[in-house]
């Protein structure tokens, strides 16, 4: 019997189809434009004329241009006549060139306003340059204010830094405006320079707030939003989120590596969380919903946008702030509203910025020297009979350096394959301005981004990385009629990465892992070949089973093209004609990326040295294998090109009503979606259909003399993952914020205390991202066995044969995750804005996280647990941010932020097998807190070790001691329990601040992290094994018998894995469910690092003048110039990861220019 699929929407959309009506919406809505545009703008303006007189006066002139124009003059006829004859020439011209021609001789101007041009005498004053710089009450520059010179249209925006250029007259008026705040007049008296200062106004728009589908004034926001200035977090890096962590409240996030480039969700840098990880489901979606301009979008797009593109930046967090969102918004929610376009001039903005970069900390290991040294005491450590791997002779004459480096080698393979620093280059070009119809916005960012590793010379391809990164935006608002606007914003990204055909993370890893003296990295090049291959060192004859990660990076590339565009077309009509406050908003949006990855390989020539005369020199190189010359190749090998797409599409309509009367202010907002994801290639049926969300939220709010607000607020979601009963789900919230100091009985303290609110929020919020596979968790999937010779099985049950499984049986009854949130936050100033304080205390359980059941007796027969809704976790914290700014007049002045997060996430249930030791249970413990044994030190002597509980190994004075937690004399996986902190972050903060003097600028950040653990990998840093080197650090801090102290770095020392000794450390052990680690190797993941500092210098206004530009300003910064921590081996930030890529500290100049 077939299963009977329904889905929230029709199935009948194919791509192509998806792709017509798109293009069809965007059709019907220019069309819709063009016929909302009234007649007299359809038609087209006549502005030209063609003249031919002679000797005729400008009355007559200007009769005949209003003839052939639609035109009206208003001028003095006396005056017209009183200038003479004029003999005029023009042919098919516009008018204003033709009077900016025949005006100036005669001393007469013009002025233009809508169809009608004003002709007077030309006064004779001269004018001069007025600059000087906006600033609101706190000192802060306030770009786009509006100067204008009173009684004309002429005005300029400030830019930036709040500064101005305008030419006036001594005598002229400035009026200076800026949305929010009084508007200014100030006489300009003769003056040349001239700083204002603006207040804000209750009678203006007050400052707003960006919330779910609108904007809120800040006083009526009830949900815990964040809101960030976009230069906070500007970096040296391409990629936006390196500068977010400690920057903003409530964000959970750390650094995890410092590649170049990353084409994929997996390879970035950086992971953040909004108020941390709340599922231990680990294949579901944890990530916060991303919406650019209102659009979804991945995370790489959002990591690929320029701060200079970003006009507002803003973190939603509570239920009450997210609830419209729906099934996407359970786990937070970042919303990013680029620039638009600005009625006015021509504003342009170039930048350049050149970046060193290097890494942060490079792994420290012992010379290769000591390194054999050590590695004979280390057989000895284990077997006093042992025989050294190392005469006294090859170590004598490595350190002699009598020999060719290839003879006795002696590397560094870090030195060997990566670079000091490297050089990056970010550009870009912004363009804002327009007219009454049309204003735009378009910005050109390029990125060159290159990675640490080296080449051979005689190498026919680059090996390192390089990745050319070209963005484009463009945002066009367009007036169609009074009241209809149509937006259009379009952006793109295209990623070309050039780099080795090696993972550049295990590259990195590999120079830590290959013996330092068994062989060289390259063996002389044979000279009788005009292109020499390079011979590629090894050991000995035979199979190669060393590993020259030298010759590994030149084994070949990788091409890899990144594609993605983002497009949205918004059809907005006021509706206050029908319905006073009423407007609509339709629109439709296109997503779309794409990878396209193409590795080209070869195989490398590889030598070993079969014999040396040490008094001649002579030499014999001998190929490895012995066939190397027809094993090896120069030529390149093309693998199969691999590519991936991903569309999304979003329809969407919504409706907005605001009215006030009195005291009194409503706001409603009703939004409908439709949300459709696919991808190319699809590996089975089911991933061929498309993803679909259906959408229904709404939001209902309620001020009462702007103190007293409440907002119900809500969704009615479809989501096609569950079964027909269980597909659509209601989730609300409620919320109320009372401003405090705006009771009457607050007024004495409004010097000290202007501003108090409180804010209180409850609500729930659905999640259907539940776990990534199974796709639709209510169906059955069946699977197969790994194929294998089947025998007869008929008299041989036990013989191996191909069989259909159950990978995870059918459930209908599951369904929705719901975060269940409640959030008590308040605001605060102190002594007139002086001091800014805002702390948000939350506590989310997490409802029906989908996992196995684990209590289903072994004889029932299933063999895979069915998936069900019996997970529940609950999440505490406290989200702070503060603010200190201070002017001491307009010349110098500073801002000091700072940010705290701490967010603990712990299990409420969790289905466990009831033999499980009370030491061993979930309930109580945090979600991403380890399970390990406890290490009570060393063995002191072998009496210790026959006294203690047995453990399994090769246990020897100085190997690790663990504790026996049930007393049953012996060490196994039921001494396991919990330890450290959790491998996710509690703890993070941050801090920055901001000094201008006069021109000059000074910038910086830190950012901290605390309450995380990590575990050194034992295995990863074990010296000598599989030929690893040895760090430093082991070598400083190891127990021997000169040094028996309990706690060193490292144990005993052995040539063996230290899993033989001290088999508690193997993390993976297959007979575990899960992995086992131990407090010997456990490090607190705690630092304090200095991540930006920077140090500007505008241009003065003199030399902009002479230079005709708006403004110029030099910047010289450094990201990670250092960083705190008593954990000295690798960054510390890294954690568990520490030969990844490091991350990387830069040094860059910069110019930024405006005209």
């Amino acid at each position: 019997m077939k299963k009977k699929r329904d889905y929230v929407w029709p199935r009948c959309w194919n791509s192509w189809q998806k792709m017509l009506i798109f293009k069809k919406i965007l059709v019907i809505l220019f069309w819709g434009a063009y016929i909302s545009i009234p007649a007299n703008a359809q038609t087209q303006q006549k502005t030209k004329v063609t003249l031919n007189l002679k000797e005729v006066t400008l009355n007559e002139v200007i009769t005949e241009m209003k003839k052939q124009t639609n035109y009206d003059f208003f001028y003095n006829s006396e005056l017209a006549k009183s200038k003479g004859k004029l003999t005029v020439t023009a042919k098919n011209k516009e008018v204003t060139l033709l009077l900016d021609e025949i005006l100036p001789p005669l001393g007469l101007e013009y002025t233009i306003s809508q169809n009608l041009i004003s002709i007077r005498e030309k006064k004779t004053v001269q004018l001069s340059t007025i600059t000087g710089r906006i600033f609101d009450e706190k000192g802060n520059p306030l770009p786009g204010a509006t100067v204008m010179i009173h009684g004309t249209k002429q005005g300029v925006t400030s830019d930036n830094d709040g500064r101005f250029s305008i030419a006036a007259q001594p005598n002229d008026i400035l009026q200076v405006s800026f949305i929010g705040y009084k508007p200014e007049t100030v006489e300009i008296k003769g003056k040349t320079k001239i700083n204002v200062t603006l207040n804000p106004t209750a009678e203006n728009i007050e400052e707003v707030t960006v919330v779910a589908f609108g904007t809120q004034k800040k006083e009526s926001v009830v949900g815990s939003i964040t809101t960030v200035r976009p230069m906070d977090l500007k970096t040296s890096s391409s990629d936006l989120t390196a500068g977010m962590v400690g920057k903003i409240a409530g964000l959970i996030g750390w650094k995890t590596s410092g590649l170049p480039a990353a084409l994929t969700e997996d390879e970035m840098n950086t992971k953040f969380y909004i108020r941390g990880v709340t599922s231990f489901q680990t294949n579901a979606i944890s990530d916060p919903l991303i919406l650019i301009d209102g659009v979804e979008s991945s995370k790489l797009d959002f990591a690929r946008i320029a701060v200079e593109d970003i006009e507002s930046f803003s973190v939603m967090k509570d239920a009450s702030a997210t609830a419209m969102y729906g099934a996407r918004g359970a786990n937070g929610v970042i919303l990013v509203n680029t620039k638009k376009g600005e009625e006015g001039d021509v504003y342009t903005t170039v930048r350049y910025e050149m970046v060193a970069s290097q890494p942060t900390k490079e792994i420290d290991v012992v010379d290769p020297i000591d390194y054999m040294r050590y590695y004979n005491q280390a057989l000895l450590n284990r077997s006093s009979s042992a025989t050294p791997k190392y005469s006294v002779e090859r170590i004598n004459r490595t350190a002699s350096g009598k020999y060719p480096s290839w003879v006795y080698p002696a590397n560094n393979w870090y030195d060997v394959m990566f670079k000091d620093r490297n050089i990056n280059h970010h550009a870009g070009i912004t363009i804002r301005g327009g007219s009454k119809v049309v204003q735009y916005y378009a910005s050109i960012n390029y990125n060159r981004d290159q990675g640490l590793l080296k080449t051979d010379r005689l190498n026919q391809f680059d090996c390192n990385i390089v990745n050319n990164q070209f963005t484009y935006r463009t945002n066009l608002n367009i007036n169609l009629h009074a009241g209809i606007k149509l937006v259009i914003n379009s952006s793109a990204t295209l990623d070309r990465y050039h780099g080795p055909l090696i993972d550049t993370k295990t590259a990195y890893s590999l120079a830590f892992n290959a013996s330092p003296v068994d062989f060289a990295p390259t063996y002389p090049a044979d000279n009788k070949y005009n292109w020499p291959h390079i011979r590629f060192g090894t050991t000995t004859a035979g199979s190669r089973t060393d590993v020259n990660p030298y010759a590994l990076v030149h084994q070949g590339y990788n091409e890899r093209t990144r594609y993605s565009t983002i497009n949205k077309a918004e059809y907005i009509q006021n509706l206050s004609s029908l319905i006073k406050g009423l407007e609509l908003r339709l629109s439709a949006s296109l997503v779309q990326s794409g990878l396209y990855d193409q590795g080209f390989s070869t195989r490398p020539y590889f030598y070993y040295l079969a014999n040396y005369d040490h008094e001649t020199g002579e030499h014999t190189l001998a190929p490895n294998p012995t066939d190397g010359n027809a094993y090896s190749k120069r030529t390149l090998d093309v693998g199969s090109k691999e590519s991936t797409t991903d569309t999304r599409v979003t329809y969407e309509g919504r409706l907005y009503h605001n009215a006030a009367w009195g005291d009194h202010q409503t706001s409603l907002t009703g939004v409908f979606q439709m949300y459709e994801r696919t991808f190319n290639p699809i590996s089975n049926v089911l991933d061929g259909q498309p993803q679909r969300n259906l959408n229904y939220s709404f939001r209902a709010s309620y001020g009462y003399k702007d103190r007293y607000f409440i907002e119900a607020s809500g969704a009615y979601n479809g989501s096609e993952r569950f079964a027909e009963g269980n597909r659509m789900g209601f989730f609300p919230s409620v919320g109320g914020a009372w401003v405090v100091s705006s009771e009457n009985w607050m007024r004495p303290l409004s010097q000290i205390l202007p501003y108090l609110k409180f804010r209180f929020s409850y609500g729930k919020v659905g999640n259907d991202g539940i776990i990534s596979t199974p796709r639709y968790v209510y169906l059955p999937q069946i699977g197969k066995t790994q194929s294998q010779p089947s025998g007869d099985w008929v008299r041989n049950p036990q013989q191996a044969f191909n069989r259909k499984t159950v990978i995870s049986y059918a459930n209908e009854k599951i369904q929705w995750e719901i975060a269940e949130t409640t959030n008590l936050g308040i605001e605060t100033q102190f002594f007139k804005g002086l001091i800014e304080l805002q702390a948000d205390i939350y506590q989310e359980i997490r409802h029906n996280i989908i996992s196995q059941r684990t209590i289903i007796p072994a004889h029932i027969g299933i063999e895979t647990p069915p998936l069900d809704n019996v997970g529940k976790t609950r999440s505490r914290g406290v989200d702070l941010s503060g603010k200190i700014q201070y002017s001491f007049n307009n010349d110098l002045w500073f801002i000091l932020n700072g940010t705290l997060t701490y967010n603990r996430v712990t299990y409420k249930y969790i289905e466990e097998a009831s033999e499980k030791p009370a030491w061993q249970r979930k309930p109580g413990k945090d979600i991403s807190q380890a399970m390990g044994y406890i290490a009570e030190g060393l063995f002191r002597d072998q009496a210790e070790i026959d006294n203690s509980p047995r453990q399994d190994g090769d246990v020897m004075p100085g190997d690790i001691k663990y504790r026996d937690l049930n007393g049953d004399n012996v060490i196994d996986v039921n001494d396991a329990t919990f330890i450290g902190y959790p491998e996710n972050p509690r703890l993070v903060y941050g801090f920055s601040g901001f000094l201008n003097f006069k021109n000059w600028e000074f910038n910086f950040a830190f950012q901290g992290s605390g309450k995380r653990t990590f575990f050194i990998n034992p295995e990863r840093i074990s010296p000598f094994v599989s030929n690893h080197a040895m760090l430093k650090a082991i070598a400083n801090d190891h127990w021997s018998e000169d040094h028996a102290v309990q706690r060193p770095l490292w144990p005993r020392l052995s040539p063996n894995s230290i899993i033989e000794h001290n088999p508690m450390e193997n993390w993976y052990d297959s007979e575990n469910a899960e992995v086992r680690k131990s407090t010997y190797f456990m490090r607190e993941c705690k630092f304090l690092r200095c991540t930006v500092m920077s140090l500007a210098y505008n241009l003065p206004r003199k030399w902009l003048d002479k230079l005709k530009l708006q403004n110029a300003k030099l910047s010289f910064s450094t990201n990670n110039p250092f960083c705190i921590s008593n954990f000295k081996i690798w960054d510390v930030e890294l954690g568990e990861d520490g030969f990844n890529y490091p991350i990387q500290t830069t040094y860059s100049v910069g110019l930024n220019v405006s005209f």
